[in-house]
């Protein structure tokens, strides 16, 4: 019997003598006893001898060492001076170098001509065992083949497809989601598998697929994106329900050879489940509520991806209404708000939406004092100013709109806002004060986004037109008589006539913003003396009018 093996360079090398062959086969099992792969276990037992056979022990290169033509070689001559030993050493060299290369073709054929067996194995070990390496030296040679060739097909025992799987994995796990009202479970798929490497007839990879890829080959057919229905009535005792929001993840180990899947689904009763959670303030100064609802809806699709629009769509659907909202509020916190009740329409509604979860969070607000539909806040603030006397009054009505739209809060708004009177008599209960004050300027803001109005009264105790009066007096003097002498060189005579002259009062009245001639009354401040000057004028432009009167004082 021959045996030849081939490395990469396609050259056969012989060895001489032949080692003997010893071929068993083996089955690669799961847990449960499940054939995955099967293996051929080749073990060469052979003996190096000196200055005879192949490989020689007397080689110039490692590459040249082998017999490679027909028949045995030759003996070399015997030298002494241990070089036997040598040889031992040099033969044992070469066969760990022919055999350092995986996927060589290795052949056997009988003697008697009987047709060769090949394999192309992976090496596992090359073993020499002790001895005293002087006239012999022995080796064992152990292979592993995933198939044997004979007259140059493989020997079809067993189902190829799993012949490069060495162990495979398979779990289901259902986790039960607790506090969900609508029962819902995270169901998670493990498929894992280590491969093997497999080398075809010309000794090339088995169809040039690394050990991971033919793990790759075999997960792929046990992961399907959906759970097995069998399964699903085994773990919850129903195979009906809505297996969604279906992600896996990738896991690769090319130096190890093996590859894994993990398929994860969120298996429910019905298409969404909601959380809710609720909120109750209470305002003891208005002797009023709060109440915010709170909710997440998680919409779960038939056969749909992670993050798939089509969950969302399950729970855009699933959003209460303003109706159901407040029944299901009330439901909850009813019997924490007494006697109130809670509006039809809320202050507040939010919505917020996220596509890769497939879930959607809203929040409804109601305030128990909403019955109106409006929510009004004043304030009102009194000054007094020490350089000019003057008293200044300032309201503000902060008013806003409750309503479906935009629209209707900031109509609701506009149609609360106090008119002058109510908003003076409001002020002025607000600050303290019960002088009389004289509009002095309203400034409005409107916010349409948000519906609401801000309104702004300003007064002060001035009146209406800002009048100023000022009175001048010319007090009585004594009258004297100039009387000039020609050539006097002192200057006139200066005659006391022994009398005063009369008291001259003049009152001015200044008046603004007047859309017509006012009629400016200066007669109170003459203390009814004899008129001696009056004028008037008036500036339909700016308004401003002012009148001048001089009066004679009797005495």
């Amino acid at each position: 019997m021959s045996v030849i093996y081939t490395r990469s360079d396609s050259i056969g090398r012989k060895i001489v003598p032949a080692p003997l062959v010893t071929m068993n086969k083996s089955y690669d099992t799961d847990g449960d006893g499940t054939k995955r792969g099967s293996a051929y276990k080749i073990t060469l037992t052979g003996t190096l001898i000196p200055f005879r056979g192949s490989p020689s022990g007397s080689y110039s290169s490692l590459n040249q060492a082998f017999w490679t033509l027909s028949g045995d070689p030759p003996d070399e001559t015997y030298e002494e001076n241990n070089e036997d030993f040598n040889h031992i050493l040099r033969k044992q060299e070469a066969l760990r170098w022919l055999f350092s290369e995986d996927g060589g073709v290795l052949e056997w054929q009988p003697s008697n001509g009987q047709p060769p067996i090949k394999c192309y194995p992976r090496v596992v070990s090359i073993n020499f065992p002790e001895g005293q390496w002087a006239d012999r030296g022995e080796y064992t040679v152990e292979l592993e083949a995933p198939w044997v060739y004979i007259n140059g097909s493989v020997e079809l025992e067993d189902d190829t497809s799993t012949d490069l799987i060495s162990s495979s994995s398979e779990t289901w796990s259902f986790e039960d989601i607790t506090g969900r009202e609508n029962k819902q479970y995270r169901v998670t798929h493990e498929v894992s598998a280590d491969g093997k490497l497999g080398y075809d007839g010309a000794g090339s990879l088995y169809e040039n697929k690394n050990a991971w890829e033919h793990a790759k080959d075999f997960v792929d057919t046990r992961v399907s994106g959906s759970i097995n229905s069998d399964t699903m009535f085994a773990a919850l005792g129903a195979s009906d329900k809505i297996a969604g929001s279906y992600s896996n993840v990738v896991n690769i180990d090319q130096a190890g050879g093996t590859y894994g899947v993990t398929e994860e689904w969120l298996v429910s009763d019905l298409s969404t489940y909601e959380e809710r959670q609720f909120t109750v303030d209470y305002d003891q100064s208005q002797d009023e509520y709060s109440v915010t609802y709170q909710g997440k809806i998680e919409g779960v699709s038939l056969d749909s991806l992670a993050g798939n629009v089509s969950d969302l769509n399950q729970a855009k659907a699933a959003v209460p209404n303003v109706e159901t909202a407040r029944i299901t509020a009330i439901s909850y916190v009813g019997s924490f708000i007494g006697d109130k009740t809670l509006p039809i329409s809320p202050d507040k509604r939010t919505f917020s939406l996220n596509q890769q979860d497939g879930t959607v969070d809203f929040t409804y607000i109601w305030n128990t004092s909403d019955s109106s539909i409006v929510f009004i806040t004043d304030t009102a603030q009194h000054s007094y100013s020490l350089d000019n006397s003057l008293n200044t009054l300032t309201f503000s009505q902060n008013i806003e709109g409750k309503g479906e739209t935009s629209t209707v809060r900031l109509a609701n708004a506009k149609s609360a806002v106090y008119s002058s009177s109510e908003a003076l008599g409001l002020a002025k209960t607000l600050a303290g004060t019960s002088l009389s004050y004289n509009l002095v300027s309203i400034v409005k803001a409107f916010d349409e986004r948000q519906g609401t109005v801000r309104s702004t009264w300003t007064w002060t105790d001035k009146d209406a037109h800002s009048t100023e009066i000022s009175i001048q007096t010319q007090e009585a003097v004594a009258v004297v008589v100039t009387i000039p002498i020609p050539g006097r060189a002192t200057g006139p005579i200066i005659q006391n006539m022994g009398t005063k002259n009369s008291e001259i009062i003049t009152v001015t009245i200044r008046s603004k913003r007047n859309t017509s001639q006012p009629t400016l009354a200066t007669e109170p401040y003459g203390e009814s003396g004899t008129i001696i000057g009056d004028s008037n004028t008036w500036n339909p432009q700016t308004g401003a009018a002012e009148r001048t009167t001089r009066f004679l004082k009797e005495t």
